[in-house]
């Protein structure tokens, strides 16, 4: 299966969940997502704000603030092909970004090498841990800077798991896969 494929198929099963699946399935996720003994002993956590075909990110995320973690998501620079972490302190002081998608007002960032776990989205996953993204490259190039040492922990509705994930070589992969149904440790 080619990748334009794959994200097409997962996107029509994604949208054909209603909303009161994918609130029942965000919060089996987040159940899942708070009992993981790596994100427990992190210090510092990337995670990612929600777009409108995700799984909803913001109870994960206000956990991890509430645990006392210094919580981080992406800012997007699509022009430059980039995103930097940036500080998450207050879910109630965002501002629209790129591609629509909410983000700090702040500018505080951190280095790469400092994340402990980094929350990942995905299109599609597999159960290897092979991750189809939306085909920007961001997330891949973030995690292949020098320095990153996060644990990849992706997060995806089980309807998002494939058989096979197509990927190639600057495909990362990650090391968990949390769903509604299972977290999974991969390679």
């Amino acid at each position: 299966m080619e990748k334009k494929e794959a994200r097409r198929q997962v996107g029509q099963a994604v949208r054909r969940l209603t909303a009161a699946e994918r609130a029942q399935k965000s919060a089996a996720i987040r159940l899942r997502m708070n009992a993981l003994p790596e994100l427990r002993r992190a210090q510092v956590v990337m995670g990612f704000l929600p777009m409108p075909d995700e799984l909803d990110t913001l109870p994960i995320l206000a956990d991890l603030l509430a645990a006392g973690k210094r919580v981080y998501v992406p800012r997007t620079f699509v022009r430059e092909r980039r995103m930097i972490p940036v500080r998450l302190a207050d879910l109630g002081k965002m501002r629209q970004g790129e591609y629509d998608i909410l983000e700090p007002e702040t500018e505080e960032t951190c280095a790469v090498d400092e994340l402990d776990v980094v929350i990942v989205p995905g299109r599609a996953f597999d159960r290897k841990g092979n991750r189809l993204g939306r085909g920007a490259g961001f997330y891949d190039e973030f995690m292949a800077q020098a320095g990153f040492r996060a644990i990849r922990c992706g997060v995806a509705f089980a309807c998002q798991v494939l058989d096979e994930v197509p990927h190639t070589e600057n495909d990362l992969p990650v090391a968990m896969l949390v769903t509604e149904n299972e977290t999974l440790r991969c390679g």
